[in-house]
């Protein structure tokens, strides 16, 4: 979790992990305020990291992004840029939003080029907003949003290739 701020992991035992995960599958809430979800390599099942959403605004119609590919191997293959296509396209489907929020750290530029190019534009720098434990101070992170209109006219582009990893 060392890419994700969390040199030390999250401090959770592998049991704790388990029955958090459990928890959300076992939820029925027809509409949950958030949801995480495994991504899991399609060949194989094996899960590999999570997408999640929270703070869903059903007024307001917006809601958070999160994903994390916790298998260092596994990063850079195309199994997040799948991942996140398919999960735009079901919370602004699903939870019947008009917009998706996220955050980043500053420093992530990977991540930040990916999320620019499936439409998500920069809002702007929320100074001193987590504890890095990398570097044991507090850092900035990248506020970013997507518009289901932004969305709808990318998708558009997207699907006249035959796999998103050609998009992008």
């Amino acid at each position: 979790m060392e890419h994700a701020t969390h040199v030390f992991g999250t401090l959770q035992s592998k049991e704790s992990i388990k029955k958090s995960i459990l928890k959300d599958i076992e939820d029925t809430t027809m509409f949950p305020n958030s949801k995480r979800f495994i991504i899991c390599k399609k060949d194989t099942l094996v899960p590999i990291g999570e997408i999640n959403y929270c703070n869903w605004d059903s007024r307001n119609q917006k809601a958070e992004l999160g994903i994390k590919i916790c298998n260092i191997e596994e990063q850079g293959k195309g199994n997040g840029v799948d991942a996140l296509y398919h999960f735009i396209d079901f919370m602004f489907k699903f939870l019947n939003i008009n917009k998706i929020e996220l955050t980043t750290m500053s420093d992530n530029k990977r991540a930040q080029q990916l999320y620019r190019k499936l439409g998500f534009k920069e809002i702007g720098i929320i100074r001193e907003a987590y504890f890095d434990s990398r570097y044991g101070k507090f850092a900035d992170v990248m506020y970013m949003d997507l518009l289901k209109k932004d969305w709808d006219n990318l998708k558009s582009d997207i699907l006249k290739f035959e796999r998103i990893e050609e998009f992008i």
